[in-house]
């Protein structure tokens, strides 16, 4: 798909927001498949990657559309500790601080808009692990633009 106008706008001002608001991202990329690897992802870490998809567009008078979009989020986090019940508390507080992580990007972009969208609505929370220690959390929200 090519990136246009309202695409590279979107993507910069969410990356601009979580880098802003959520310190703790120590990469913030647009998608291009980084995590889909066998090896190690070349990034810091903990990481979000952004993508847009347009899942509707309405025409309107003078070519103009209505866009509904999704932008998708992939956070991923390495494993920093067990969270198994039989390990220390402290242990595993420190092994879940993700989720803590995932609640600051949710604060941050729940019902924030730029005044070129509107606001952001998450639709869907999904998480994975992998086998080698990596977990990875799909966020997706949804606005809407003319273009």
């Amino acid at each position: 798909m090519k990136i246009n106008k309202m695409d590279k706008e979107l993507i910069i001002a969410i990356c601009e927001r979580l880098k802003d608001a959520v310190p703790q991202l120590r990469w913030i990329d647009i998608e291009e498949g980084q995590l889909d690897t066998e090896e190690r992802p070349a990034a810091a870490w903990p990481c979000a990657f952004v993508d847009i998809a347009y899942i509707n567009c309405e025409s309107g008078a003078g070519g103009k559309q209505t866009v509904t979009a999704e932008i998708n989020l992939r956070i991923a986090f390495l494993r920093t500790g067990t969270t198994n019940a039989a390990a220390p508390i402290e242990v595993r507080k420190k092994a879940l601080e993700k989720y803590d992580i995932i609640n600051n990007i949710h604060q941050v972009l729940q019902w924030w808009d730029n005044g070129k969208f509107a606001p952001l609505q998450r639709i869907k929370a999904t998480s994975a692990g992998r086998y080698d220690g990596i977990k990875i959390f799909n966020i997706v929200y949804r606005t809407k633009f003319m273009e």
